[in-house]
């Protein structure tokens, strides 16, 4: 048997033909390996830069929001001496740069940025807008160094600017709109910005019983006029204009005297705790209202009404002492004579006795009645009249005892209004009705001699020294607008010491004081210091008692802050008050 040898052709592998797939594949596997790596890398890469570009985002809205707690903290800073509160009051935006030209009247390509408050000092600027700044903010820097240690040889550099302020609070009270920007640079290299927008409540108020208006009217001839305690003078001008920034160092202090007429230099010291203050009340001109609103003295009202009429019908009281005098009440040009060519002596009053009462829509010289006639029993001293609680207002519990006068001529009487701290009496000189028209009478308040108009305490003759539980006012009608201190209807006229101590709050009426003293208030039409000859005069008004101001009296009986949130008639204070709304971020 013959050995065979098998001989075996071992094959190639891989086959020849799938040699080129495998290469192909081997390629696309470096391929992908190669672009995963380049993608993980440029993530990477991404993630930093986009870590970067968050970084800056957030150094810039940080940067927004610490500039305008800087802003917030100039406007508000608690400093009479450097008060930029004022700036809250005025637009600052490209449509009105407000606060680099404040208290300025308008020009042909701008409105007026006049204040309420004519003289305040507007040299004083904020670090967001320092002084000088004309038109858009610069940017304002906060640090000081590089605060991020990248390699880098220039510094980033963190700031922030004031875009814009826009306000409805133009009177003092509204809403404010900051638009603060924050800015991230390096260099001149721009890394990131944010828009910070945040809307602020704008208020103002008296800060202080000490910057209350004690003395506020429209036409004041104050001559030699002197305040004994704190409080300011408020003059109402609806000429703001002549107060502007540009004329502060002449209209504020010289001339400002001649405007309100007076002799005593020490009111125009801006140092001065009795200063006047020139108050901008034209509305067409950024000017608000001039004197405080008639509820002030209103709690519980009830008015004095007629004995007959169940609280119905208004009484209205006329006080004269003079004695019978001659008259031409015909008006012929001449004293009226009897049958005999006797001159006829006329009683003051109609009802021929020196007190009379008329219901208050009866206006006739038969319609005065005689306190007999009334019902009333005073007592017998002609010389002290005392209206006590069971007089008036029907002897009720209310607290404001409402009395209306037709006139008051008095100069050797004394008339008491009984007062406590639970009753104030308020004296009307203006009519719910209206006057007689036709019987002489002066509408008015006078007091001369030894005459005394007072609140006394119960029981007792002597004035209670409580001027806040004594109100005489007249609001109804206009005030007079030529030689208001000629005119009689609706005027207190005093001297010595007359009228001790009262609140006087006549919108409509005249104060006509002559070398007189009172401790009180004084808010009129018109001041006029000024003696029954039209010469000048003297008045000392005293508005501090123990160490307490009748301003915070008043307050206190009359709950002004606590009744209606009143912020006060004076020198106001403006603040930017943070409250519920957001912060607004823009990024671009």
């Amino acid at each position: 048997m013959k050995n065979r040898t098998i001989y075996l052709q071992k094959s190639p592998w891989p086959p020849e033909q799938d040699k080129g797939m495998a290469m192909v594949m081997a390629m696309l596997m470096g391929v992908v390996l190669l672009a995963g790596a380049t993608g993980l890398m440029i993530r990477q890469m991404m993630a930093r830069k986009l870590g970067a570009a968050e970084s800056y985002n957030q150094l810039a809205e940080s940067a927004a929001l610490n500039g305008l707690n800087r802003i917030i903290s100039d406007l508000n800073k608690d400093e009479r001496e450097n008060y930029t509160g004022f700036l809250l009051t005025l637009r600052n935006d490209s449509e009105q740069w407000g606060w680099s030209a404040p208290n300025m009247p308008a020009t042909a390509t701008s409105s007026g940025t006049q204040l309420v408050e004519l003289c305040t000092p507007v040299e004083r600027f904020i670090g967001a807008y320092p002084q000088g700044t004309d038109g858009e903010a610069d940017i304002i820097p906060i640090n000081t160094e590089n605060i991020r240690a990248d390699g880098i040889t220039e510094p980033i550099q963190v700031g922030y600017r004031l875009r814009s302020y826009n306000t409805t609070a133009t009177g003092g009270n509204g809403e404010g709109s900051f638009y603060v920007e924050g800015i991230v640079q390096r260099g001149e290299t721009l890394l990131a910005r944010a828009l910070l927008k945040r809307a602020l409540f704008i208020s103002s108020r008296v800060a202080g019983a000490g910057d209350w208006a004690v003395m506020s009217g429209h036409n004041l001839r104050l001559n030699n006029t002197s305040i004994n305690g704190p409080g300011y003078i408020f003059y109402l001008t609806k000429s703001p204009d002549n107060y502007s920034a540009e004329q502060y160092s002449s209209s504020c202090f010289e001339s400002l005297l001649d405007d309100v007429s007076t002799t005593n230099q020490a009111l125009a010291n801006p140092d001065s705790k009795n200063r006047i203050w020139p108050i901008n009340i034209d509305e067409s001109k950024r000017g608000v209202g001039g004197l405080p609103p008639t509820n002030l003295f209103e709690i519980d009202r009830i008015n004095d009404t007629t004995a007959n009429s169940e609280g119905e019908t208004i009484r209205i009281w006329s006080f004269d002492d003079s004695d019978p005098a001659p008259a031409d009440r015909d008006g012929d040009g001449e004293i009226d004579l009897d049958e005999n060519d006797i001159p006829i002596l006329y009683p003051p009053l109609p009802c021929e006795e020196a007190i009379c009462v008329r219901d208050a829509d009866e206006t006739g010289a038969d319609d005065y009645r005689t306190l007999a006639e009334e019902g009333i029993d005073l007592g017998n001293d002609p010389n002290s009249i005392t209206l006590s609680q069971s007089v008036l207002c029907n002897g009720s519990n209310e607290f404001d005892c409402h009395v209306y006068l037709d006139h008051v001529n008095l100069n050797n009487t004394e008339l008491h209004f009984e007062t406590s701290d639970t009753r104030a009496i308020v004296l009307h000189l203006d009519q719910p009705a209206s006057y007689p028209t036709d019987l002489y009478l002066n509408q008015a308040i006078k007091l001369s001699g030894s005459a005394e108009l007072c609140g006394v305490n119960n029981g007792s003759s002597s004035c209670n020294g409580k001027p806040e539980q004594l109100i005489i006012t007249a609001s109804a009608g206009s005030a007079p607008s030529t030689n208001a201190c000629g005119q009689t209807e609706q005027s207190v006229v005093f001297s010595g010491s007359t009228l001790p101590d009262a609140l006087l709050y006549l919108p409509t009426g005249i104060v006509r004081p002559s070398n007189a003293e009172m401790t009180g208030l004084v808010w009129a039409s018109s001041i006029c210091i000024l003696d029954e000859n039209d010469s000048a005069s003297s008045f000392t008004l005293t508005t501090e008692q123990n160490g307490i101001s009748v301003v915070q009296k008043a307050n206190d009986l009359w709950g002004w802050s606590e009744r209606f949130n009143y912020p006060g008639y004076g020198r106001m204070v403006t603040r930017a008050i943070r409250g519920t709304s957001l912060d607004i971020f823009e990024r671009w």
